[in-house]
């Protein structure tokens, strides 16, 4: 693995994806494989050869992928965030906004129209009423709900690399949203970084690239 923790990536204008531990890498697929015949490498090719094998069968071979573990801290928009959490092999951890005071951050598309400008002004209403319900007494938990989908959280994302591809696959599409993708770019940057073999062999048969 290429160097320390964590490995941080800007996305978006105010958000960032890190990966902050790393449990086997390259390393924990091999060793996922060769304990089923009690196989050893004659050389680091054979390792390489062996990855790159169990990327391209058909049927996957997934279990061996899922002894590398990685965990991760995001902080995106919500909407990100709620797309993000459907994928439900993994385990996660996200700032309530019950016992937190929300941050006065969100996310800004890039360009300049005037519905930009309404819509930076739209959000500022939103936090200023949420601010006065806070001050009045109101509840964290329901003030709110006043606040958009904009609004920037943050979570931890614990999940193997098998789960972590299919993530990749689904949101690296042309289809997936925009704001999504660019996550999912910066993943795969990180990705490549730490279990280079693995990432390499995800991209030639599963990508396609």
């Amino acid at each position: 693995m290429e160097g320390k923790l964590p490995i941080r990536r800007k996305v978006l204008d105010k958000g960032w994806v890190q990966l902050e531990d790393l449990m086997g890498g390259d390393a924990a697929v091999i060793r996922g494989a060769r304990i089923c015949y009690q196989s050893v490498a004659r050389s680091p090719e054979d390792d390489i050869r062996l990855i790159r094998r169990l990327m391209a069968s058909e049927p996957k071979h997934n279990t061996v992928f899922e002894h590398a573990v990685f965990r991760f801290g995001v902080k995106c928009p919500l909407f990100v965030a709620r797309q993000w959490m459907r994928h439900r092999i993994a385990s996660y951890n996200e700032r309530s906004l019950r016992y937190c005071i929300a941050d006065r951050e969100y996310y800004v598309p890039a360009g300049d129209p005037p519905e930009v400008e309404a819509y930076r002004q739209h959000m500022e209403a939103s936090f200023d009423l949420y601010e006065r319900l806070l001050q009045a007494g109101w509840r964290r938990e329901r003030a709110r709900g006043v606040l958009g989908m904009a609004v920037y959280t943050e979570f931890i994302w614990t999940v193997n690399a098998w789960s972590l591809m299919n993530w990749l696959y689904k949101r690296l599409d042309k289809h997936a949203q925009w704001e999504h993708r660019q996550y999912a770019k910066a993943v795969l940057e990180i990705y490549r970084q730490v279990m280079p073999v693995t990432a390499a062999a995800f991209e030639e048969f599963i990508l396609k690239r």
